[in-house]
């Protein structure tokens, strides 16, 4: 078959893309990023994703795999997958402009009839239906008959969206038995995992739980942490213990970098039409909360922190997207404490200012992401009054502290 992925350059997109071509697919990966294509087209993977740098150079060669900005591909395409972003605007609403331009003014005017087309962007629930009415307006044809819609959500894990997308069961929103089929058989080229037919709301709003169980479970983690503090207690020891050997449980250890480009604005999607949004805005309240609280933690053991170092830009641990990372929250509020701020990561996928001061200048290291490449810091090198902040409980010598919030003096 021929397949245009649409945002074929993302850090969906792309790996679904090599993924249709690893099936035998001719695939067009269209993007309004040009300088992205042109890397992507000359072998340069851009992000990490395991597996990509062998799947490209082998699809470049096989000619499986295209990169463009030329959406008439669209024209000659059996398959349509939108992998579009879905941001939310300034007051939390879920922001379709991007999607609903594509529908009505490249998507409607060359698709073929019998084109399937995947919605696999996170989107509010109805979207799917929304979608359906703009093609069936625009082009007079019938969903089910002459073309086919379903919405498909990606749940896979960044940096291991390859490998996830062939082997997890795959969710089909779909509204007719034959447009679940004719999606079904084209998800089986490439998995040959369960496909799972639900309506399109069901598997709209199936995506956003998805998403929503993970925030809202990190956000009790780290309520307990602070639980924890006020008790002296070891949450970390507390919650392994309560984990081991117990299916009915599975709390996540806390951390102060709950974010990323899904899970802090999905969960905008569901609470606007409820009487009872306490759950998820709470757990916003909470997690988004961390940086704050955790800066006063370290100003209640030294009220005169002047200089800081921030270890880890990206939302989270090994991989190299820092959208929606706390990390820059955390920064701006030691800016706005009075502090001096210093951020290294060596994954981050933007620049970053060069550290102005030495170890030895630093009051306080507080580490955002718990990348490996961080596990060889000499934390000796830093002076003794020096507090780590490592709620992640990521350096040895923290996983005996109650908190993780200590001074390095004390525990070396």
């Amino acid at each position: 078959m021929k397949v245009a992925v649409i945002g074929g350059g993302g850090h969906v997109g792309f790996p679904f893309a090599l993924v249709c071509a690893q099936a035998g697919h001719k695939v067009y990966a269209i993007d309004r990023n040009e300088e992205l294509l042109i890397a992507l087209d000359s072998g340069e993977v851009p992000y990490i994703e395991h597996g990509a740098k062998e799947l490209l150079h082998e699809h470049l060669e096989s000619g499986n795999v295209e990169f463009t900005v030329n959406s008439t591909y669209i024209k000659e395409s059996d398959v349509v997958a939108i992998m579009l972003g879905t941001p939310v605007d300034q007051e939390n609403n879920p922001r379709l402009d991007d999607l609903f331009s594509f529908v009505d003014y490249t998507l409607a005017p060359f698709m073929k009839k019998g084109t399937l087309i995947l919605l696999r962007s996170t989107v509010s629930p109805g979207t799917t239906e929304l979608v359906r009415d703009r093609i069936e307006a625009k082009t007079g044809w019938v969903e089910g008959q002459d073309f086919h819609l379903v919405f498909c959500p990606e749940r896979v894990l960044q940096t291991r969206s390859i490998e996830e997308t062939q082997i997890l069961p795959q969710i089909i929103g779909a509204f007719s038995e034959i447009s679940f089929h004719v999606a079904k058989v084209f998800n089986q080229t490439y998995n040959n995992n369960d496909q799972i037919h639900l309506s399109p709301r069901e598997a709209e709003i199936g995506k956003l739980m998805t998403n929503m169980y993970r925030y809202v479970t990190f956000a009790l983690a780290n309520e307990f942490w602070m639980i924890g503090e006020k008790q002296g207690v070891n949450i970390e020891k507390v919650t392994k213990a309560i984990n081991h050997g117990y299916s009915r449980m599975g709390l996540p250890l806390p951390g102060p970098n709950v974010g990323g480009p899904c899970l802090f604005k999905d969960g905008r999607f569901l609470v606007t039409d409820i009487p009872f949004g306490d759950l998820i805005t709470t757990s916003f309240l909470i997690n988004e909360g961390m940086p704050d609280y955790l800066f006063n933690r370290i100003k209640n053991i030294n009220p005169n922190i002047k200089k800081v170092l921030i270890l880890g830009a990206t939302f989270k641990a090994n991989c190299d997207d820092t959208r929606n990372s706390l990390s820059f929250k955390m920064k701006k509020v030691c800016i706005k404490n009075g502090a001096e701020v210093d951020m290294i990561d060596p994954l981050a996928d933007r620049e970053l200012p060069q550290p102005k001061f030495t170890k030895q200048d630093y009051d306080a290291v507080i580490v955002m992401t718990p990348h490996d490449v961080f596990k060889t810091t000499n934390l000796v090198t830093f002076r003794p009054d020096c507090i780590m902040a490592d709620v992640w409980k990521f350096f040895d010598t923290s996983k005996d502290t109650k908190s993780g919030i200590y001074k390095i003096g004390d525990v070396l």
